[in-house]
């Protein structure tokens, strides 16, 4: 695999390129942008460029260098990822200060061709601890070596991290590129891989997952519950609030009803087109269709969802139940 095998992110490949060819890559870079949409294939064809064989600003993919990164066997290259308590790779843990200092230890030895590439992993759920200690060698990582921050929650990040990186943003894929990868790889009927396509917010990964856990059912069944409270249905809350809050995928079921909500806010507005979840239309106008009560409910969403997340881990039955609550006494 070569930068040309990656869909999309044509400027921010040229950008990287240029300065790989220039000799003038940033020794600390920020890959910022929404989740599943190509951030770590790049950063790994990155790396590939520049331990390949043939040098330049692309690899070659097929030479041992190459092969190894693929393999994730490579000596430069070093990936991290969240861990949980147990030490196993968790995408809701958080990196620790011990993992840091491993890759402090790992790099402060020269290579003997080619350079170092550390590739931190949703680089956001650094402990404080962990992100204070890894300024330093930010700042002046030694010779050789480039760390890479991936993130989609790049708002997290502590001021002092983001002034010592080179930030690249990566935006959504376009729909058509994510509906012809599922069309192509996935072998989904061209209407569905574009329903599926407009609701993935440009994330593949995303799109995936929405198309094996079937995803328009469950919004609908979330729909369909939802919109049926009162505020006089104060049990009924509770209940579906507790229900949510032991959902493994409770962070999905939050960012779809950001996007119903935003939904209705550019119905309202008469911007009928940009609606994402254009089959869930028999709920667009049901109850309040205020603007002020719409964006308060958009917030509202949002605010829980940043409060039960990594780094704050928020009680996620109480966030849910305030949620609910303080939506349906708004009005759905």
């Amino acid at each position: 695999m070569s930068f040309s095998n990656i869909s999309g992110h044509t400027k921010e490949i040229s950008i990287l390129r240029n300065s790989i060819l220039g000799n003038r890559l940033a020794h600390s870079l920020l890959f910022a942008g929404p989740e599943g949409i190509g951030k770590r294939l790049v950063a790994l064809e990155v790396a590939k460029a520049l331990n390949c064989h043939r040098g330049g600003s692309d690899a070659c993919g097929q030479c041992a260098d190459c092969e190894q990164i693929d393999a994730q066997t490579h000596r430069n290259v070093i990936q991290i990822w969240p861990i949980n308590k147990d030490d196993e790779p968790d995408p809701n843990g958080l990196i620790k200060i011990e993992q840091i200092r491993d890759i402090q230890n790992s790099i402060k030895f020269r290579v003997e061709r080619g350079s170092k590439v550390v590739i931190v992993n949703a680089a956001d759920r650094m402990m404080a601890g962990a992100a204070n200690a890894f300024l330093k060698t930010l700042e002046e990582p030694p010779a050789g070596s480039i760390i890479i921050l991936i993130s989609s929650r790049s708002a997290d990040f502590l001021p002092t991290i983001l002034s010592r990186c080179q930030r690249i943003t990566f935006r959504p894929l376009p729909d058509e590129i994510v509906s012809g990868y599922l069309v192509d790889k996935r072998g989904i009927a061209p209407e569905d891989a574009a329903s599926v396509a407009r609701l993935s917010g440009g994330s593949i990964s995303r799109a995936i997952k929405f198309m094996d856990e079937g995803a328009n059912e469950k919004r609908r069944e979330i729909l369909e519950r939802l919109t049926r409270l009162t505020p006089r249905d104060t049990d009924d809350v509770l209940k579906f609030a507790e229900e949510l809050s032991k959902r493994d995928d409770l962070d999905e079921v939050l960012e779809f009803l950001k996007s119903w909500m935003r939904d209705r806010l550019v119905s309202n507005e008469g911007a009928g087109e940009l609606i994402v979840n254009s089959d869930m239309g028999s709920y667009m106008g049901k109850g309040s269709r205020e603007f002020r009560h719409l964006w308060d409910s958009f917030m509202m969403i949002e605010n829980a969802k940043r409060g039960i997340m990594p780094p704050r881990y928020g009680n996620k039955q109480l966030a849910m139940e305030t949620l609910l609550l303080r939506i349906v006494g708004c009005g759905i």
